[in-house]
């Protein structure tokens, strides 16, 4: 059997590897003939209209006026190709393209070539492209790795080769190619790594610099200076095959020491940033006029609170993302989508799909606040197994608390309240309040949402809290405020864009819970000292770790995950590792601004329960905690706690409050002195017979007491 299956395996991979060639030399001829036929003259008037020679720097300034100088902004000297020595230009044409002045746009060989190596590889490598086709990407197209990229721009370098000469189109490339840290062309990259100018490098420094560009992340000298020389040597052993260099210059050239500048920062600021701009503005005005228009670009980033941020992700080690936004505003004001920009271009801040965890709760929460539950509503934390046979895990998977309120549950992150409350209010709800709130993904409507099962970016989850965080208005997260081009005239101007969707008394009392996440539950490793709300989330396994919070004047998610989905490791939880991150920026991104607190509104009430029970307390509670609740949904019930009474907020057997029944929030105070007495006559007369009259006179007497103080407080 197995010898039949080999056999198999020799006929069909031949006959796929022979039909995918030929579908792929079928492709491209067809491809060509189309266009060439309907949009030669079009591309010709395109490339002798694009002023390759001159082009423009686009600016980008971050909301001070401060220029931006990372990917997005150009750093381009132009030279001339008669300025340009010898030895470098051989350099790059024994690296990238050695028919160059043989060839009319595009190296048949080479093509051939790259069929078979991605053949090999299984997937587009690139490779294959002519110093001209070069050209042509870097200046028109994009660089994404398809089939029909090749083909578009294997034509525009054909017809680039006709309306220009070979000396031309060379200077062209030399002076727009990309080098690494923000430099494009080779007076930047002679200036960046060797402090010189492009006269004064060596043999040896040229070869280095020619072998950059393919892979600038990691061709770089200041990031993988090993591999950066390897390369340096085949480019030279290249140039002697090839008899630019004779045995002595070569060996001369090996030999040399490189000694690479120090004077240039080389950790560029807010790449990811930068390159959200630039696609951002690449849909809106094309590639001409970003990389050669000269567009001035203003943007919401503050580049002092971007270094903060930066400063905070990078000292974690960890790979993830850091999203700050305004929330009056909705301006990004600071974004980390790697932890190295270099080495990966991908944008988690932006791109990033992942599981949020338990920090997806807070619009279960906020949904049952707003229909009126209360924070001392009690549900009990105990197993449960669904008609389909999932049954919901606590992070402690085997302790249970039995009946325990929202507010505790919320600062713990309890699993399984969270999912049964879900069940009460209703999964459709939530969603709705998720995706006013700002969430634009797509959630999945079952009760694994109340886990953070669906995958949402950084950047949703900042825009969301920041929702909340602003009292119940979106409004929609922003980057760039306004657009010039190189005359001054203004291409577009961004207004702040803004929708009341929830009420500030529902937010109040939700930044209420909030607060003690910090205060005293799973995120207490993030406290600043100053008011500040949050929620931790952690997925499955430790795969994914997430703090999001705020403050009235800034909110921020940092997101933590392995972009090949490992585990972080054991209990690495999103108060362990984001917390820590969300801190050390928050206080830094702050610490010169006046401290501020949320807004009270005028519909709820800030009282002292039982920490345990969430009632009244009485004499008897080991604890207190001060809760807010909206008004009409305060606990009007004293706590029996260490009396040996069972509190009516302690039936097991608890079920969803009746729609009729869960208190209207209106702009009376509620205080039903005279019906909470009654309610408590009735329970202690059915309560134990056997109690002494005396006590059961005392404890009627204090908790009339009590409830006369409270109101008289309130009043």
């Amino acid at each position: 059997m197995t010898n039949q299956k080999k056999k198999r395996n020799n006929i069909f991979l031949p006959k796929m590897f022979s039909l995918t060639i030929f579908l792929l030399i079928v492709t491209f001829v067809l491809s060509f003939i189309f266009l060439i036929s309907l949009s030669s003259q079009k591309m010709a008037e395109v490339v002798k209209t694009s002023n390759f020679l001159n082009p423009v720097t686009s600016r980008v300034y971050d909301i001070n006026g401060k220029l931006i100088t990372e990917f997005f902004q150009e750093n381009r000297t132009p030279i001339s190709l008669s300025e340009t020595p010898k030895h470098l230009i051989d350099a790059f044409i024994a690296i990238e393209d050695t028919n160059f002045y043989e060839h009319h746009g595009i190296s048949v060989r080479g093509i051939v070539r790259s069929i078979f190596e991605n053949i090999r590889e299984g997937r587009i490598t690139g490779g294959g492209s002519t110093i001209t086709q070069q050209l042509a990407v870097n200046t028109f197209l994009t660089r994404e790795k398809t089939i029909s990229r090749k083909v578009k721009d294997a034509l525009l370098a054909l017809q680039i080769e006709r309306t220009f000469t070979k000396d031309e189109i060379l200077e062209m490339y030399l002076n727009l190619i990309y080098f690494g840290h923000g430099a494009h062309g080779i007076v930047s990259a002679a200036n960046l790594y060797f402090d010189k100018s492009v006269s004064e490098l060596s043999l040896a420094e040229s070869a280095l610099i020619a072998g950059i560009p393919r892979r600038p992340s990691f061709y770089s000298p200041f990031l993988n200076l090993e591999s950066s020389l390897r390369r340096k040597n085949i480019i030279l052993k290249r140039m002697l095959d090839l008899r630019f260099i004779d045995e002595s210059e070569y060996q001369a050239a090996i030999e040399e020491e490189i000694k690479l500048s120090h004077h240039h920062e080389v950790q560029e600021v807010a790449p990811h940033f930068s390159s959200y701009i630039r696609t951002i503005l690449l849909d809106k005005y094309g590639v001409n006029m970003v990389f050669k228009g000269g567009l001035k670009v203003y943007t919401t980033l503050d580049l002092d609170m971007q270094n903060k941020a930066q400063d905070a992700f990078l000292k974690s080690g960890r790979e993830g993302a850091l999203i700050a936004i305004e929330p009056q505003t909705g301006y990004i004001k600071a974004m980390v989508g790697g932890k190295n920009y270099e080495e990966s271009e991908f944008n988690r801040a932006t791109q990033a799909y992942r599981q949020p965890g338990s920090a997806f709760k807070t619009f279960v929460y906020l949904t049952a606040i707003e229909k009126g539950i209360s924070p001392s509503f009690t549900i009990d934390d105990s197993p449960v197994v669904y008609e389909n046979g999932w049954s919901p895990k606590n992070y402690e998977e085997e302790e249970f608390r039995g009946q325990i309120t929202l507010r505790e549950a919320f600062e713990d992150s309890i699993n399984i309240v969270g999912v049964k409350l879900l069940e009460i209010i209703g999964v459709r709800d939530v969603i709705q309040n998720a995706h006013k709130a700002g969430i634009n993904s797509t959630l999945r409507p079952d009760l694994s949402l109340a886990l953070g099962t669906s995958e949402v970016t950084p950047l949703e989850m900042a825009s969301a809290y920041a929702t909340i965080a602003n009292m119940g208005t979106y409004v929609e997260p922003i980057a760039i405020l306004k657009v010039e081009d190189f005359n001054g005239k203004v291409l577009e101007q961004n207004h702040i864009v803004k929708k009341k969707v929830f009420s500030e008394e529902v937010c109040y009392t939700l930044i209420g819970l909030m607060e003690g996440v910090i205060s005293r539950g799973t995120g207490t490793s993030a406290k600043i000292n100053r008011p500040a709300a949050a929620k931790t989330g952690t997925t499955d396994e430790f795969v994914d770790a997430w703090f999001v919070g705020f403050t009235p004047e800034l909110a921020c998610a940092v997101y933590i995950g392995n972009d090949d989905r490992k585990p972080l490791g054991n209990r690495m939880t999103g108060g362990v590792v984001a917390a820590p991150i969300w801190r050390d920026f928050m206080a830094g991104a702050l610490q010169d601004k006046p401290v501020r607190d949320f807004s009270k509104s005028d519909y709820v009430n800030e009282i002292s329960v039982c920490a345990k029970t969430g009632l009244l307390p009485s004499n008897k509670c080991a604890k207190t905690v001060s809760v807010i609740f909206l008004a009409g949904t305060e606990p009007t019930q004293i706590c029996y706690e260490g009396t040996g009474l069972i509190p009516e907020y302690s039936n097991t057997n608890q079920q969803r409050p009746p729609q009729e029944e869960i208190p209207v929030i209106s702009g009376e105070k509620k205080f039903p002195l005279l019906e909470e007495i009654e309610i408590l006559k009735k329970e202690e007369s059915g309560s134990k017979a056997n109690q002494p009259e005396e006590s059961k006179k005392e404890t009627l007497q204090s908790l009339v007491e009590e409830l006369k103080k409270r109101l008289e407080k309130r009043d």
